[in-house]
């Protein structure tokens, strides 16, 4: 049964290569300006694969790097990428989300938080002290209310301890 969703999704992915190369072909758009696309298609096949299996959680790693390195490069190719001086520190932060996506939707295994805090602080401590915060603060709100709304979700799901 895998096999068959496994090769029905690779011809789908087969399709989309083709279908986005021939576009590419008939129209002005170069594929150095859109690779970055790349990462993000791949990070959302390691996603999807991660959904047809929710036991193999360690493919939630690879997702997380793809998708924030891809949605990093695709930022510098249209902004240019004399940013990166100030946005390399994502090459911290793609792996440590991965930890914590492994950890949140895994075993929840206690090893899996530290180096996903470790890299995620250090990666932003460096942008805030490199991007000058410069649109960092609405991020790290988003992040703090994620992460409040995923630690208080586990705990409401333990009963309170009964007084007989």
């Amino acid at each position: 049964m895998k096999t068959i969703q496994q090769s029905r999704l690779q011809g789908i992915i087969l399709i989309i290569l083709g279908v986005l190369f021939l576009a590419l072909n008939l129209s002005d758009v170069r594929l150095r300006e859109i690779w970055p696309l790349i990462f993000l298609g791949l990070g959302l096949y390691f996603v999807v694969l991660y959904i047809s299996d929710r036991k193999n959680y360690g493919i939630l790693m690879p997702a997380s790097i793809f998708i924030v390195m891809g949605g990093l490069f695709l930022y510098c190719t249209i902004e240019g990428w004399h940013v990166m001086g100030m946005l390399w520190p994502f090459f911290l932060i793609g792996p440590g989300l991965g930890f914590f996506l492994m950890y949140f939707f895994g075993p929840r295994e206690q090893g899996l938080l530290i180096p996903g805090y470790i890299l995620t602080g250090l990666g932003i401590l460096f942008l805030i002290i490199f991007a000058e915060g410069m649109y960092l603060w609405p991020v790290l709100l988003i992040a703090l209310g994620i992460f409040m709304l995923l630690r208080r979700g586990s705990g409401s799901t333990t009963a309170p301890p009964s007084g007989s």
